[in-house]
């Protein structure tokens, strides 16, 4: 029936944020300067949420999604823009880009 079918493809396209929710640690090759920075997900009603940190202070993330296959994100940039992050899930590794005006600079985290 079209019901069957509409059921089993909600449940089929709701991903589980479980697997991106937690502590990872990050690595962010800008241009051959390497940045280790600590990433947080969190899960609540209203969706998921984060942050990341380094040793030099750190913000909330916006618009954190995920679709089963790829963490989204976007931060601050700290001169009043933003920056995109998109990273696609591998077991407990992410690995991904960082978009900024200069190009895309890769990104790797690992589940703590």
């Amino acid at each position: 029936s079209l019901f069957t079918f509409l059921l089993i493809t909600s449940s089929a396209m709701a991903a589980d944020n479980s697997d991106v929710v937690g502590e990872w640690a990050m690595v962010l090759d800008a241009q051959g300067q390497i940045f280790e920075l600590d990433l947080s997900i969190t899960e609540s009603s209203e969706g998921l949420a984060g942050t990341i940190g380094s040793s030099q202070g750190g913000g909330p993330l916006m618009n954190v999604s995920f679709d089963g296959e790829s963490l989204k994100y976007v931060m601050d940039d700290g001169q009043g823009g933003s920056l995109d992050v998109t990273l696609k899930l591998d077991g407990d590794d992410l690995k991904g880009s960082l978009s900024t005006p200069m190009g895309d600079m890769p990104i790797t985290a690992k589940r703590k």
